[in-house]
């Protein structure tokens, strides 16, 4: 009766990890939006670990920010405060806008994935310290679906390409 036990137990544990979901989709979860309106106010749902500081990422997070970005030069070898408001409206139809505050010059990276961690759109900017929003339209481009939830990835970098703040956002296109 115990090898028979064994058995069954070995049969089940093997049976149900193959059944197991795929671990990228149990990582990362893009179901949480922070719901705002056209003038950037909350409206609801506000999720706390998006348009803030992360501490940690994994070496697939942190892969996406390393494109080649040559047309853009910072000379601030300093590092300071970033502030990155959550985008609005959200969820949108594809075109929103972020407002970023930063301290410093600096260099923004932004990488939008899909759900599937696949890059969709990617660039960088300079801020020269100070308060701006900036736009983004991403209704003509192909990649980018109704009723599908996105994300954004972003980092900050001084003029030694060091990265300093990073974070991230989720938001849905209805």
């Amino acid at each position: 009766m115990k090898k028979l036990s064994c058995s069954a137990f070995l049969f089940s544990a093997l049976f149900f990890s193959a059944c197991k979901k795929d671990s990228t989709s149990l990582l990362y979860d893009f179901s949480k939006i922070t719901v705002t309106d056209a003038s950037c106010i909350y409206i609801s749902g506000v999720d706390t670990t998006d348009w803030t500081y992360d501490d940690s990422w994994t070496d697939q997070e942190t892969g996406f920010l390393k494109f080649s970005d040559t047309s853009v030069v910072v000379t601030d070898t300093a590092t300071g405060y970033i502030q990155v408001d959550a985008i609005c409206p959200n969820p949108n139809e594809g075109l929103f806008v972020m407002g970023v505050n930063t301290q410093r010059q600096c260099k923004m990276k932004l990488v939008c994935v899909n759900n599937e961690m696949q890059v969709l759109y990617y660039l960088t900017r300079k801020f020269t310290g100070g308060s701006v929003t900036t736009s983004y339209d991403f209704r003509s481009l192909t990649a980018f679906h109704k009723n599908e939830n996105y994300r954004l990835y972003y980092g900050f970098y001084n003029s030694k390409d060091s990265l300093y703040y990073k974070g991230h956002g989720d938001f849905r296109i209805e």
